[in-house]
């Protein structure tokens, strides 16, 4: 789920890719185990960075833990 930045709605359909000022909702699963949790519990260990090639693709906050 994607917003638009200017109007602030939602997109009917699933985006494939997120353009850079967009903002999403999304489900990462990871290959090896890390430490996180959810921001409103602990800030300092809910927010997150992902990084490809010491390029930063991503950063947010963790909404919800899925066990």
């Amino acid at each position: 789920m994607s917003r638009r930045q200017k109007t602030g709605e939602k997109s009917k359909t699933r985006p494939r890719f997120v353009k850079q000022d967009q903002v999403a909702i999304m489900r990462i699963e990871c290959a090896g185990v890390i430490c996180l949790e959810p921001f409103k519990s602990m800030p300092q260990m809910g927010r997150f960075t992902l990084r490809d090639e010491n390029r930063t693709i991503a950063i947010g906050k963790v909404l919800k833990l899925v066990e």
